[in-house]
């Protein structure tokens, strides 16, 4: 892949957002502490990564909610197989957001995010040589994201609807749009136990995976996630299926728009 294919979602291409990442640079423009134990622990200290600005981290740069901060991750410019991007923040009471093996989708991504605290949010991609390239960008917050019940819980019904999708397809851009309603409780809020979506894949008519997610609390509520497919994938249907840490399983399905 040569090209980044952000241009598809809504809204066309998007100026000024640059990442912060300097090709083959092992530095880290934010000085963060917490990087190098992260690095360690969720990548499992590869000796082979370098920041990558082939690697869009797409972020608002103040969070006006918390509970709300909208990311898209575009690795398409990466050449070559991508195997995985780690998903992480900084200063975060869970650091770990998200896994996705892209497989046969392409490795773009877009979702929202919990925040806690200003941090810088972190693409870690795997290449299938097994180098790892890293993009970045920074999120001023006041926090509380992680820490403040979910929206659910106010209403009384929020117990009936866990677990329904809703889905589009677009078979011209290869866009899917899918949303899971689930509280996704990270346990921090006071007396509410941690409830949380952990896995969600994405397979074809013929029941072939096409990609899959290993989801964490740091996703936010109902979460809302953005692929892109090839297009012979665009126009077959497709069935997602979801679970969380309770093991309660959640499936639908969802063809293209004619």
């Amino acid at each position: 892949m040569s090209s980044l294919l952000s241009h598809l979602l809504p809204g066309g291409a998007i100026s000024g957002a640059l990442p912060t990442a300097r090709a083959g640079d092992k530095s880290d423009p934010f000085d963060s502490g917490m990087w190098p134990l992260h690095r360690e622990e969720y990548l499992g200290g590869p000796r082979d990564w370098q920041q990558d600005a082939t690697v869009l981290t797409l972020a608002p740069g103040a969070a006006e909610d918390a509970a709300h901060v909208p990311l898209i991750v575009d690795a398409t410019g990466i050449e070559g197989q991508v195997r995985r991007i780690v998903v992480t923040i900084d200063y975060s009471p869970i650091p770990l957001v998200l896994t996705f093996h892209p497989g046969r989708a392409l490795p773009l991504l877009g979702f929202g995010v919990k925040y806690e605290i200003g941090s810088a949010l972190r693409a870690s991609v795997e290449r299938e040589d097994g180098g790892w390239a890293m993009g970045a960008t920074y999120v001023a917050a006041m926090g509380g994201g992680c820490t403040a019940p979910a929206a659910a819980h106010a209403r009384p019904d929020w117990q009936e609807r866990l677990g329904e999708i809703r889905a589009r397809l677009w078979p011209d851009t290869g866009r899917l749009r899918v949303s899971l309603r689930h509280p996704m409780d990270t346990g921090l809020a006071p007396g509410i136990a941690a409830h949380h979506l952990t896995e969600l894949e994405l397979a074809s008519g013929d029941g072939a995976t096409i990609a899959r997610l290993e989801l964490h609390e740091p996703v936010e509520e109902n979460p809302a996630l953005t692929f892109l497919l090839p297009a012979a994938l665009a126009r077959q249907p497709v069935t997602i299926k979801a679970r969380d840490n309770l093991g309660y399983r959640f499936e639908g399905r969802v063809e293209a728009q004619s």
